[in-house]
Order: structure tokens, then sequence, then C-alpha cells
């Protein structure tokens, strides 16, 4: 069984209506199909956010990818960016507040634009990613995602606590 060929989709061929109490948007590619409970990935989520924008169906096929969301309806566009907002949010690490080695994990306090919060990571090699000089993601013990977007943004403290690990 060969692949599928990548069906690109432009922005005037998609809308996407959202019922209220509704997890997953319906979304039409105009004049021909529904999908009732659709969900869309950013193909590229780090390098192209806002490019290559993949629709599926609730069971995971692909029905096509979305070229670029610039000139897109204005209600599709606030539900289509809602929904990824919801997949990728990842907290923005502003502050480390302390940082401590405790049963074989590191213990971050830590201020993010959503306020104060903890998390556990074990095993920094593995758990932290600097995805561009300076960008750093890292990956909790339960699978959350932080993100520092710029290390030397940050102020001295937090600077000399995350020294520990770099």
């Amino acid at each position: 069984m060969g692949s599928q060929p990548v069906r690109y989709l432009e922005p005037h061929q998609v809308r996407a209506t959202k019922l209220p109490g509704a997890i997953h948007p319906r979304i039409e590619v105009v004049d021909e199909f529904c999908v009732l409970n659709a969900v869309v990935k950013r193909v590229f989520p780090l390098s192209n956010p806002e490019l290559h924008i993949a629709i599926l169906h609730g069971a995971g096929k692909e029905i096509g990818v979305l070229r670029t969301m610039e000139n897109l309806d204005p209600a599709t566009d606030a539900i289509i960016r809602d929904q990824l907002d919801r997949r990728y949010f990842t907290p923005h690490v502003d502050r480390v507040d302390a940082l401590k080695s405790e049963a074989g994990m590191w213990r971050f306090d830590v201020q993010t634009q959503r306020g104060p919060t903890r998390f556990y990571v074990r095993n920094w090699r593995d758990s932290a990613h600097e995805i561009t000089p300076g960008r750093w993601q890292i990956t909790s013990v339960d699978g959350a995602r932080f993100e520092i977007l710029k290390l030397d943004d940050l102020d001295a403290k937090s600077l000399r606590l995350m020294d520990q690990l770099l």
C-alpha cells in the first residue's frame, strides 16, 4: 500500500464552526465534504507555526493540509487558532525562583505568564533541549512542556540557578 499524496487546501476552501459545548470544531471543505469532529495540528510547530496546518478527522486520518492561515475568514481563523492554542500551549518561564535537587529529580519553582508553578525534571539531559541558541524546551516528569524563550533575558538569580544544569 503506497502513501497518499498530501492534499493541500487554500484558505478560501476551509470553513470552521464550533457548536457550544463541543470539544472539536466542524470543518467544511467548501462544496466537497464536512468533518464533524475535526482535529488541527501544526506540521512544523516550532519552525513555521503559521504555515501548513494539518486537518484530520476524529479517527486521526489526515484530510488535507491548509497551506497558510492568512486570509481565512475571521470566524474560521479564530476557531483554528483556539484549537492550536489549546494543543500547543507551552508556559514560558519568565523567572526561576528556586531550583533544587530532590530524590534524583530537579524541582523547579518558576514564574510563567500564567503565574507561579512547580514542576519536576528527571535526567536533565534527556528532558531539556536547546531548540535554537538560548531557547530551551523542558519536559517535566508528568509530560508538561515549559519553555525559556531566551535564556539571556532571565534575571541574574535565574541565570545563577540555571548554571547548575547548563
